[in-house]
């Protein structure tokens, strides 16, 4: 009994001191037990009004007949939210009306 105790001692003795290079692995891993979750940026919501002026800056800066389709879907619009959206921002000095029925915005990316 006794031998046994001190055949299971002797084990656990070396396990614990041996290195790694004595072909007894090491358990576990280097990871931290609780890692902490890294923050990950979050993409910039845009609102209705800067989706609206960044799809016409994108189609030649002027909402025509001939884009508004394209103009819409890149700016994930209706057409009811186009007719509330422009006075609002015809207020704010953002667009302006031609005379053409045209609508062009007036950023810094539209001179």
């Amino acid at each position: 009994m006794i031998t046994r105790i001190l055949t299971v001692t002797a084990v656990l003795a070396l396990a614990a001191c041996s290195s790694n290079g004595s072909g007894i692995s090491r358990l576990g891993n280097d990871l931290p037990a609780n890692p902490v979750p890294r923050a990950t940026a979050q993409p910039a919501v845009l609102t209705a009004k800067e989706r609206l002026v960044g799809a016409i800056e994108a189609n030649g800066c002027a909402l025509t007949a001939d884009n508004v389709g394209a103009v819409l879907t890149q700016a994930t619009i209706s057409r009811e939210e186009l007719i509330n959206l422009t006075p609002q921002l015809q207020a704010e000095g953002r667009i302006e009306t031609a005379g053409d029925g045209a609508i062009r915005v007036m950023s810094d990316r539209c001179i």
